[in-house]
């Protein structure tokens, strides 16, 4: 198995978002939360933020996942389309001998691109959702940094959302270049 350290940054990202997002609500809605966290032992920020940066892996991961099936499995109405034109592009790839890694590796980059933005847009919605329904289910008042925590999410989630969508335009332009 070929693992890099992108890799494990890439699965990572949303995932830590998402936890960053649901703790900064946590303490906003809870200020003594941190100091009851102390007790006895003390609390370790280094601990925690290890348990988090390990966490965040596994999370980000299963946000990729929730991504590519409402980006791919259910919102891609021609899958046969899509299929055949992913295969024809790959023997074009294949078949170029003078420029086919060149090709291969531009192709490789806007497609982990769009994969990245997908997960990372999923990563600020669920947080958006989350936060949102903690403040109404459990929490006694809505409050101001609740607020600042909802906005922020939904200004990067609109930006990320734009930022997908130019690196989708590019990969299908670069596509359409490739095929002739």
């Amino acid at each position: 198995m070929n693992f890099d350290t992108k890799h494990l940054i890439r699965g990572g990202i949303p995932g830590w978002v998402y936890l960053m997002t649901i703790i900064f609500y946590v303490f906003s809605d809870n200020p003594n939360y941190i100091s009851d966290l102390k007790g006895k032992e003390g609390l370790s920020l280094i601990g925690l933020g290890a348990i988090l940066a390990g966490l965040g892996v596994p999370v980000g991961y299963l946000i990729h996942q929730v991504s590519m099936f409402f980006g791919f499995i259910i919102w891609t109405p021609n899958k046969s389309k899509f299929f055949k034109e992913e295969y024809e592009l790959d023997r074009i790839i294949f078949d170029s001998e003078d420029k086919g890694e060149k090709i291969r590796e531009r192709y490789r980059h806007l497609l982990s691109r769009v994969h990245e933005l997908r997960a990372l847009k999923t990563s600020h919605a669920l947080s958006i959702i989350t936060v949102a329904s903690l403040a109404l289910f459990y929490s006694d008042v809505v409050n101001t940094p609740c607020i600042i925590i909802l906005i922020a999410n939904i200004v990067m989630f609109i930006i990320v959302h734009f930022n997908q969508k130019h690196f989708d335009k590019n990969l299908d332009f670069f596509k359409r270049q490739i095929r002739g």
